[in-house]
């Protein structure tokens, strides 16, 4: 599956109710917190393009894909990581990073 693909849903999963957070310690993730929506999560997807994402293995979970998004435009900065596990959406992540557009 592409980027757009993935992007596609996730928004879907978002916008049906199929949303899960990673608990841990330390946690970042604004939308966990309810610092952000559904609906900003997905504008913020809808304003990322297949250069600001990129996918690799989880570092503990076999076979599971985590997605990260860096989107762009006025959420330039912040970032999303995420992962599916059928039904659902797991975010790991959803953050202001010190990223920004054409730096890594």
């Amino acid at each position: 599956m592409g980027f757009k693909e993935i992007r596609q849903q996730a928004i879907e999963k978002i916008s049906s109710g199929r949303v899960y957070h990673v608990s841990r310690e330390y946690d970042k993730n604004e939308y966990a917190q309810g610092r952000l929506t559904d609906d900003d999560i997905i504008s913020m997807l809808k304003c990322c393009r297949g250069d600001r994402y990129e996918s690799s293995p989880h570092h503990s979970i076999k076979g599971i894909e985590v997605h990260i998004f860096k989107p762009g435009g006025k959420f330039d900065g912040y970032y999303i990581k995420l992962y599916f596990v059928e039904p659902d959406v797991w975010f790991i992540s959803v953050h202001k990073s010190d990223y920004k557009a054409g730096v890594k």
